[in-house]
């Protein structure tokens, strides 16, 4: 299973936002459970193989479930439905990997959250400003996201520290140039 850090950075790069509490309290069972804790709050692992599979990972009646929930609920819910149900299925990815092809994922995404510039230009992320780029009525615009700048602040603080923990993802990211700055409280975010 992928840590929270990692299901959090790749929703900032699909969704602008990293909803790092949602995947914590998603695997909140793991502390009592271990690697079962999927039994719990994991109803897309446990329908892998009956509703969807990797060739069909998010059926057209589980997209249309979410269009109308965020019709009904709003835009965020629907968005935060997504993340729920796209953790299940990054858990099911992450099953199939070497430990190797784990650990250049985790590289990946410690790279792309720690390069501002790519997760602006390639994700339609700006996380000094708080803003995300959308598709809205067939036109791009930048929305205003308050929350962004602290959840990305907290993300990247935290992955800061896995990755002072971690020789290998050090080399990773040493090797292609990557330098790791401090995030103060004021300033730039």
């Amino acid at each position: 299973m992928p840590s929270a850090w990692v299901h959090a950075a790749i929703d900032l790069i699909a969704y602008g936002r990293p909803y790092f509490d949602l995947h914590k309290r998603k695997d909140k069972a793991y502390k009592l459970l271990g690697p079962n804790h999927r039994i719990v709050d994991h109803d897309w692992y446990q329908a892998y193989g009956r509703l969807w599979n990797f060739h069909d990972p998010f059926p057209s009646w589980l997209k249309e479930s979410i269009r109308i929930l965020g019709n009904e609920e709003g835009a965020d819910k629907a968005e935060e439905k997504m993340a729920w149900v796209d953790h299940d299925y990054i858990d099911r990815t992450w099953n199939v990997l070497s430990d190797q092809e784990r650990k250049y994922g985790e590289g990946f995404f410690a790279w792309a959250l720690f390069s501002s510039e790519i997760l602006k230009n390639w994700a339609g992320v700006d996380v000094f400003k708080g803003r995300i780029q959308r598709v809205i009525k067939g036109g791009e615009v930048w929305e205003s996201c308050p929350g962004l700048k602290p959840e990305y602040k907290r993300l990247y603080n935290y992955v800061k520290a896995v990755v002072k923990n971690d020789k290998i993802l050090q080399n990773m990211l040493g090797h292609y140039g990557q330098e790791i700055k401090p995030i103060k409280g004021g300033g730039e975010l």
